[in-house]
């Protein structure tokens, strides 16, 4: 485990104490008192500060000084939020310790739901496109078990773009160019075709070298690229005042070499930014998404219907071993003489290569009614839910088999793949439906001037049917090894009362609860994980405070929270080799503190700083298998000839109970402090600047907690911007340095459940210094 850095350190939770965050420095000119903040966190438009829930809202001006592109990159810089990634190229979101531990599995639901303008978006790949032409982007934390229903055990994030307001040429372009080659090019306009048509069009390129060199490639071939492009169109037809239509498109497209994962068998150099990976990697994703937005206003309420199809289509391939090791090579740990080999490290490490394509086909459906006064003593709204997802899934893993150094061979023929080519690791290929259907409601009132009770209902049916071609699985899908199918439905909902002390501060207590779905495993060691695993359940209790200080011009807010935690799902390795999948842990806990705050100081000055402190435990938990701990148990045996049933018993002996383990994710303490200056210089032109800091504590990427692979250290990293608004002139420039200090600081952990059990570090980007000029029209 790392130390923490006192100096640093103190200063940032001296300033989080008294002061906590909300992130929304505005692009504005600042006034002494705050600005009002306005969310739809419960689908209709209210203050921040008169909302019974956690709710953190980044405005998108100040999505470059934070120097956030796409959703990983909010990651520590809200409370509760911790993004990581599963070998790089699946995005996994977690909200004060829920998430998805279970990302290897295709089928599974992401435990915070991710929305763009209400759309549901039904794989968590759609978190890596960029965001551009943003308003704001919402973020509650804690399960909503009347209105967000499925995929909301953790949270919410709401992104809302800009939309077409039929003000012609309305818009801005942008260029940016910096280090590692950085060029990113944005967009955005709006063009009035009459007064009531009107089109908006958005979009952006990023693309930057590497930061990370492959030596054992030729022709500088360098990992954690960028080529990401993402546009949007958006066509509004508003025929009367109160009928309002929208037709959105969107598509996001990423083609890199990969991400630089530097593993633990890689120990040719200790930097970093150095890896030795023999295989040619790539990392290909293309996303589209079309929805059609209706609302229509009437005396008593407000219709609102949200329709969406999606498509997903991710190509991946990987050096499975992460380095340049072959079996002619010595072992990157050797032996001393005599000794018998009881880890894998003390073998030569044969070549491992991982490809996997994922498509996926999505139509989301909800409508609304709700009710047309958000300030009124009685507000209410119902509304229903439809999800319908097709995922295709195709995994090709291969290694030196023969252990003789040769190229690895990738052929894959029937009638038996194994017979056919002794190279084959794992063959699997899926195809899994999942359906949902919901229908909610909720109800506020108030009590008394002070006093109001929300309420809420959400009845969810859930259905899936799974088609599994394991291990021998040749080009045309066949044999089917197995059906699972399940259907679940359940019952969650909220409870919350708020209290206006005064003008400026309300307190609420909450009771809510949220469930994930259901779903299958591939192999069935029923000892360690089911072939159909369970839902998992939260109860969420939480109290909060919110208030406007000294006239306006410090916004405090704080919550305390407890969450019962029934079935936690992670990922587990089985008893023999290919046995991997996913079970439940029967309960744990997590409990925590926010403060977040913002603060016009005067003259010019602005503080915006978080504080989150978390704890979390398994109360009861189960025996579970660390992949690389069976694996460094067997090596030995296997290398020798020992029998079947000696090597699984030796993989049996290092099952562990989990029960006392931390979850994963649930870092300890995350601190952020950004100071904001705004001068006004002899020309008339305005100098605006910052500097950002966040510490994030030590956590476990997975409940293992194991400390030679789990162990996500902490890091303090900073960040500097400064803006040139001239007096005159529809223009600005921005000078942004990210990780001030070039800190080679860890971004996620990733422990291979299938495979070897590999361990690998994933880096966050090193000091970038970049240049934008912006024009505005």
């Amino acid at each position: 485990m790392s130390v923490f850095r006192p100096n640093a350190l103190s200063f940032a939770v001296t300033s989080a104490l008294l002061l906590g965050t909300s992130f929304t420095v505005n692009a504005q000119e600042q006034t002494d008192q705050l600005e009002t903040i306005i969310v739809t966190a419960q689908k209709s438009e209210q203050s921040l500060q008169e909302v019974p829930d956690a709710v953190s809202v980044v405005e998108g001006s100040a999505l470059d000084q934070l120097n956030v592109a796409n959703i990983f990159d909010l990651s520590d810089q809200v409370p509760g939020l911790v993004v990581s990634s599963v070998q790089g190229y699946r995005p996994s979101v977690s909200i004060r310790g829920v998430g998805n531990e279970i990302p290897d599995n295709a089928g599974t639901k992401q435990a915070v739901a991710y929305h763009i303008d209400g759309v549901f978006m039904a794989n968590d790949y759609a978190l890596w496109a960029d965001l551009v032409d943003i308003d704001r982007v919402e973020v509650t934390r804690g399960p909503d078990g009347t209105i967000y229903g499925n995929s909301s055990t953790g949270g919410a994030i709401n992104v809302h773009t800009k939309k077409p307001d039929f003000i012609n040429g309305d818009g801005s372009v942008s260029a940016t160019m910096g280090q590692y080659d950085t060029m990113n090019f944005r967009g955005a306009t709006t063009l009035k075709l009459d007064d009531k048509l009107a089109v908006r069009f958005s979009g952006s390129h990023r693309e930057h070298d590497g930061f990370t060199e492959d030596r054992a490639l030729t022709h500088d071939y360098r990992l954690d690229d960028k080529n990401d492009t993402t546009v949007r169109a958006q066509l509004r037809w508003q025929p009367t005042q109160d009928f309002d239509i929208q037709l959105q498109h969107m598509q996001f497209s990423s083609d890199t070499n990969g991400p630089a994962l530097k593993g633990n068998f890689d120990l040719i150099s200790d930097d970093p930014r150095v890896v030795y990976h023999d295989t040619r990697e790539y990392y290909k994703l293309d996303m589209d998404m079309t929805s059609l937005h209706m609302n229509y206003a009437m005396d008593w309420a407000q219709l609102r219907g949200i329709f969406s199809q999606q498509n997903y289509d991710m190509r991946r391939r990987l050096d499975m071993d992460r380095s340049s090791l072959t079996a002619n090579d010595p072992a990157p740990f050797p032996l001393s003489d005599g000794e018998e080999p009881t880890s894998l490290g003390e073998v030569p490490i044969p070549e491992f290569i991982g490809n996997l394509r994922q498509e996926d086909e999505s139509y989301t459906a909800e409508i609304n009614l709700i009710s047309p006064d958000a300030t009124a003593d009685l507000t209410w709204l119902v509304g229903a839910f439809y999800l319908d997802t097709e995922i295709f899934s195709n995994t090709r893993n291969f290694y030196d088999g023969g252990r003789d150094g040769n190229p690895v061979s990738e052929v894959v023929a029937g009638p038996n793949v194994f017979d056919n080519n002794a190279d084959i690791d794992f063959i699997n290929s899926d195809f899994r439906n999942f359906q949902s259907y919901s229908v909610f409601g909720q109800v506020s009132y108030a009590l008394t001037d002070a006093l109001r009770m929300t309420t809420g209902l959400r009845y969810t049916n859930n259905e899936f049917s799974d088609e599994r071609c394991s291990l021998n699985c040749v080009p045309t899908r066949s044999p089917i090894t197995s059906t699972p199918s399940d259907e679940t439905d359940n019952v969650t909902g909220k409870f919350a009362l708020d209290y206006q002390f005064t003008e400026r501060t309300m307190g609420y207590a909450s009771v809510a609860s949220g469930v994930k779905p259901a779903g299958s495993n591939s192999s069935t060691d029923t000892r360690f994980f089911p072939e159909k695993f369970d839902q998992e359940e939260i109860i969420a209790y939480e109290l909060g405070l919110k208030n406007d200080l000294f006239d306006n011009r410090l916004r405090l807010n704080t919550a305390a929270f407890y969450y019962d935690y029934s079935d936690y799902l992670f990922e587990s390795s089985g008893i023999e080799r290919f046995n991997s999948g996913a079970s439940n842990l029967p309960e744990a806990e997590v409990y925590g503190l926010e403060v977040e705050a913002q603060a016009n100081l005067g003259k010019g000055w602005r503080l915006d700083t978080n504080l989150t402190w978390m704890e979390s435990e398994v109360i009861e938990g189960r025996d579970a298998i660390d992949r690389a701990e069976a694996e460094n148990a067997s090596v030995g045996l296997i290398l020798n000839g020992a029998p079947t049933e000696a090597i699984n018993a030796a993989r049996e002996a290092t099952a562990v109970n989990l029960t006392g383990n931390e979850l994963a994710k649930t870092p300890d303490l995350v601190a952020n402090v950004r100071l904001s200056y705004a001068h006004q210089l002899n020309n008339g032109a305005t100098l605006r600047s910052s500097l950002g800091y966040t510490h994030r504590g030590d956590y476990f990427a997975r409940v293992f907690n194991s400390p030679e692979r789990d162990v996500v250290e902490s890091y303090d990293i900073a960040h500097f911007n400064v803006n040139y608004i001239p007096s005159h002139g529809n223009w600005d420039l921005e000078l942004n340095v990210r990780n001030l200090f070039d800190d080679d600081s860890v971004a996620s952990v990733h422990t291979d459940t299938y495979g070897v059990g590999v361990t690998s570090k994933q880096y966050l980007a090193p000091r970038v210094v970049t240049l934008q000029a912006r024009y505005f029209f």
